[in-house]
């Protein structure tokens, strides 16, 4: 096909922001503008695939003629797709070959189930790895020595509840940092669990016996994701505590607030695939940092609290 030729696809999901919890059905429809005279396809194809992102480190070596050795480190880039449905939408007839479709608009309807066990998607930011990506791609086949060519959505799946915890009620738990002139931090959660929207609320302790100098405390709430080869912090939403500037009294003991935003967050999970017959994994979990500034030589310091992220049903608000 020339370059002057166009394929317009368009993918209508029965979901306009593409969320589906886990058990749900997906529908929709794929309609097809050809803007050739005849199209000759072997087959057009919807799938749905579940990808495990990551990626790898590796430093490549070179020796020029002088016997001088320049070495580069490159990122490698790996998805390992560990779930995939094929619904075929058109195929040939009456033993034929190929297909040849006329100019004009196609529309084929289609939908599938989703299994109960997937593992969510990740969110925020789906294109940092590694994650856990979903999407739909239509396929129109062509013959061998033609590339297919492809149109791909990306969406959003969730669980219905957060397996991790939903039996599991924690107990109120002060964690606990100090720096070498010490002064100690400690920090317990005022919820067990926290949902966006909706506020994270934390209790901070100070004991400050040599009256040392805060410049400020930050607060940095974040989503780690892990496997064994890479992990990514994002940080969801952060702030100076407030009227902290320049303190350096002996004791505090005072209740803060963070306002988690009102999107999906992938809740705290664990998921495992093999591949060619290797095992992948992928862990999401959730802290909330702080991180003192204070005056003086090696007397910064941070403390980190686990958080648990529960689902919110943003499709059903």
């Amino acid at each position: 096909m020339g370059a002057s030729e166009s394929i317009a696809i368009q993918v209508n999901l029965n979901r306009p922001d593409r969320f589906y919890f886990v058990g749900e059905q997906v529908s929709g429809n794929i309609l097809f503008q050809n803007d050739h005279n005849q199209l000759k396809l072997e087959e057009i194809i919807l799938k749905l695939v579940g990808e495990l992102g990551y990626t790898t480190q590796e430093s490549r070596s070179s020796t020029d003629i002088n016997g001088n050795t320049t070495t580069e480190n490159y990122t490698d880039y790996h998805d390992i797709p560990f779930f995939t449905i094929s619904l075929p939408l058109a195929r040939p007839i009456d033993g034929q070959q190929k297909m040849i479709l006329d100019r004009g608009t196609y529309t084929w309807p289609f939908e599938f189930s989703l299994p109960e066990n997937l593992p969510p998607s990740s969110s925020p930011n789906n294109e940092s790895y590694p994650h856990i990506k979903y999407y739909t791609q239509v396929i129109l086949g062509r013959q061998w020595y033609k590339s297919n060519m492809t149109k791909t959505h990306i969406f959003t799946i969730s669980p219905r509840m957060n397996i991790l915890h939903m039996n599991d009620i924690q107990e109120t738990q002060f964690f606990t940092h100090q720096n070498r002139k010490q002064l100690r931090l400690q920090c317990c959660l005022l919820q067990d669990v926290i949902v966006p929207g909706k506020t994270l609320s934390f209790q901070i302790k100070l004991h400050n016996p040599r009256r040392s100098k805060i410049k400020r405390i930050e607060a940095i709430f974040m989503q780690c994701r892990q496997t064994a080869f890479d992990r990514h912090n994002e940080i969801i939403v952060s702030a100076d505590l407030p009227n902290l500037n320049e303190f350096n009294e002996l004791y505090l003991q005072r209740n803060f607030e963070l306002l988690v935003p009102n999107i999906y967050l992938t809740p705290n999970s664990s998921f495992s695939t093999s591949f060619h017959g290797y095992s992948h994994y992928i862990t999401v979990h959730y802290e909330l940092k702080l991180q003192i500034k204070s005056h003086g030589v090696f007397t910064d310091f941070q403390l980190s609290v686990p958080v648990i992220v529960d689902i919110e049903t943003i499709s059903e608000q």
